[in-house]
């Protein structure tokens, strides 16, 4: 019993895994992922789970490649000034560089890499479980991933106990938007300063993302809904559909009630629109949309003085 394997460890019931989890520094220690694709939101769901189990499991996330359009985030290109990484980088063991190595992923053992079973089973399983995969793949695990995110329990939840799942909510803080982006965002303006819009930014949804594509509406609004609602009856087709239909309400879109209103009307947000629905008919006057204009303008004027000045 774990009662019994943490008296032998001279250990209370209140250890934590990452006191208990001591492991023996043999082979590379390398963990890294399969990249699942879809949109920037899903992108760093993935590496946030991945450096989160390279944190608990204590060896180095490697960063896959971005291969595809899919893949990419903008994080290996540092010339754009879209991340500020270097809090991230000082407060966690990353390797940025052996996975744009196609070497690096031929290399690593079949045996290595995790089912979906596999993955879901892993921080959850404790260190027995840990040292059990270290014995096995001492040099890399693969998390795998392109078959999907890796949830636990529901829909955008990470595995493991509190401390673990703590550890994924604290990647969060170490990483933001670069101050060059930041000074583009629509909120932080003059004439929109004060007026309540950084208070809250919306994303719109709608059937394919602006294309009335049924099926994938309403097979990725149930997947959502059984999530996070549990009582039955909430989330059928027919419901699936009203919302594929109608633009979705913003109190459903916000998930942290402090930044509820009680009346849409008290509402101000920047909204990242993808233009096939008209938002002033419901929210006229109350958001301002986000437009990269003028931070791609600002970034071209930086990469031509670069070129001009031989750097590039």
């Amino acid at each position: 019993s774990i009662e019994h394997f943490l008296s032998i460890q001279g250990a209370s019931l209140d250890t934590k895994n990452s006191e208990i989890y001591q492991p023996i520094k043999t082979g590379k220690r390398l963990l890294t992922y399969k990249r699942f694709g879809g949109r920037l939101n899903n992108q760093l769901f993935q590496f946030i789970t991945a450096l989160q189990h390279a944190k608990v499991l204590k060896r180095t996330l490697v960063v896959p490649d971005e291969v595809r359009e899919v893949d990419w985030t903008g994080m290996f290109d540092t010339a754009y000034g879209i991340w500020d990484i270097d809090r991230l980088n000082a407060a966690y063991d990353i390797d940025w560089k052996s996975g744009l190595s196609q070497d690096f992923q031929m290399s690593i053992p079949e045996e290595c890499v995790l089912t979906p079973v596999e993955g879901r089973k892993l921080l959850n399983g404790g260190p027995q479980l840990w040292e059990e995969w270290d014995s096995r793949c001492p040099d890399v695990i693969d998390l795998a991933g392109n078959t999907g995110l890796l949830f636990c329990k529901q829909q955008h939840q990470f595995c493991g106990d509190s401390e673990a799942q703590l550890e994924a909510y604290q990647i969060y803080s170490h990483f933001s938007l670069s101050p060059s982006l930041l000074q583009h965002i629509p909120s932080k303006k003059e004439e929109f300063k004060g007026k309540g819009y950084d208070e809250l930014a919306i994303h719109s949804r709608r059937a394919g993302e602006g294309m009335y594509d049924w099926e994938m509406c309403v097979k990725g609004n149930t997947r959502t809904c059984k999530g996070h609602v549990k009582a039955n009856g909430y989330c059928d087709t027919r419901t699936m559909k009203g919302n594929c239909a109608i633009w979705l309400d913003i109190d459903y879109q916000i998930k942290s009630r402090k930044y509820l209103k009680k009346n849409q009307a008290d509402y101000r947000f920047v909204l990242a629109s993808d233009g096939t629905h008209d938002w002033s008919i419901d929210f006229d006057g109350q958001f301002i949309v986000a437009n990269n204009t003028d931070w791609l303008l600002d970034l071209e004027k930086t990469i031509n003085g670069e070129i001009t000045n031989g750097k590039s």
